[in-house]
């Protein structure tokens, strides 16, 4: 495997945004809460605007989009929410993963944020397992994944200050 990049998109970049979300739902559609179907009636000014609200980070490898994950700010919980983590099939279990979700937790930590929250579909071992690895704890909290996709899912949190000594 070559070198990890891990780059932050900015609004201009809605087309590379476009492409590895179309390729993640339609990969692992059961990982998330919207649809392909969903994605592809966006206007190219939907993906922008996107692009505008959330810290969204792609991993490559040799110049190939491989990975995906965001943040969020949630002022309501004081805090960041991970959404949107996603790695091709082939580049799982190579190390991509953790460096989206650091890449996420640093722009938290930057943001000023003290915790990090993230759901998780009842089933999804790896997923768990890799927010295990960075200090993410099952909260209790239980939901469905959307409201038209009733499948159970589980929050998890980390404190920043705990995990990262900040």
């Amino acid at each position: 495997m070559g070198i990890v990049h891990v780059r932050l998109l900015t609004p201009a970049d809605w087309a590379a945004f476009r492409s590895i979300r179309l390729r993640a739902l339609a990969d692992a559609p059961e990982a998330f809460g919207a649809t392909l179907q969903q994605a592809l009636s966006r206007f190219d000014q939907d993906w922008s605007d996107l692009l505008s609200q959330r810290a969204q980070f792609v991993a490559s490898v040799d110049g190939i989009d491989v990975g995906t994950a965001a943040g969020l700010d949630d002022p309501e919980r004081a805090g960041a929410h991970l959404i949107s983590m996603w790695v091709a099939e082939k580049s799982r279990g190579t190390g991509i993963s953790d460096c989206l979700v650091r890449s996420v937790l640093d722009w938290a930590i930057d943001a000023g944020h003290r915790k990090v929250w993230l759901e998780v579909a009842v089933g999804n071992a790896a997923a768990e397992r890799l927010y295990l690895r960075h200090g993410f704890v099952r909260t209790g909290v239980q939901g469905v994944v959307a409201l038209d996709d009733p499948r159970p899912e589980f929050e998890m949190l980390l404190h920043l200050g705990a995990a990262d000594g900040v």
